[in-house]
């Protein structure tokens, strides 16, 4: 069991407000997603969780009742987020290599960490790619190569900032089953701008406005949440079932 204890986060930039969480306890065995509008903290959120920058309050990672230390994170945590590979010549081969490093039990690359590297890439449907820089990279191929970068190191919790983003329909759908046969043994936490991607993929969404929390909702308490989401994201919404699976779906206006 894996577990991430959140408590008094507070999250400055300067003068200006980032993220405030009271109390939030998260879980593996499931998708636990933040949902919110631009600009609502989310990536604060993830940040904070990941040690990447710096808050007020307490953040706790336990691993079968075993904390992890601060120093330790890079062990355990992968944070997940976009980059601009313009200036990086490395290849993806090379990426997913030294993306197995913090883990790694020497200063060379063992069987174990190829074996990672070619599961990972077939996972995540760029094994043809393997030789390709990263500057190379489509969007859509280049977000791939990012989140098995978060993969291949096999982290206990994996933090993932928008990882939709750039992802064709058919990408999309491979992603979503990816990261849901990963819940079953990693915490997943993963952000996005888009109720349709949090309720389709996730099975809790956290709902961030301004910095704060404005709910936290199981996917079969979505009807109840509708109108709240609906303020939220000053959009009209749509619950949908599809397959046995409620879904929030935005009523865009043709009209004018």
């Amino acid at each position: 069991m894996i577990v991430v204890e959140i408590r008094d986060l507070n999250v400055v930039y300067g003068r200006n407000p980032g993220v405030t969480v009271e109390r939030l306890t998260l879980t593996s065995g499931r998708v636990n997603c933040v949902v919110g509008p631009n600009g609502a903290g989310k990536s604060s959120l993830l940040k904070a969780v990941a040690g990447l920058l710096t808050y007020r309050g307490e953040v706790s990672i336990r691993i079968n009742d075993v904390e992890v230390e601060k120093n330790e994170l890079h062990r355990y945590v992968s944070y997940v987020s976009d980059i601009q590979p313009s200036s990086i010549k490395v290849s993806v081969r090379e990426a997913l290599l030294y993306a197995r490093y913090p883990c790694s039990p020497g200063f060379f690359y063992s069987d174990r960490d190829f074996k990672y590297v070619e599961e990972t890439s077939r996972l995540l449907g760029i094994s043809h790619l393997m030789e390709k820089s990263l500057s190379e990279l489509s969007s859509g191929e280049l977000q791939r190569v990012l989140i098995a970068i978060g993969i291949v190191k096999n982290p206990a919790l994996l933090l993932l900032d928008e990882p939709d983003i750039h992802l064709d329909l058919y990408n999309k759908t491979r992603l979503i089953k990816v990261i849901r046969g990963l819940a079953g043994e990693k915490l997943v936490f993963l952000s996005t701008h888009d109720p349709s991607v949090a309720s389709t993929l996730c099975d809790r969404l956290i709902l961030l406005n301004n910095g704060r929390m404005q709910g936290d909702f199981g996917i079969e308490e979505l009807n109840q949440a509708l109108g709240l989401f609906e303020e939220v994201f000053k959009t009209r919404l749509a619950l949908v079932e599809v397959e046995g699976r409620r879904m929030l779906i935005p009523v865009y206006s043709v009209s004018t």
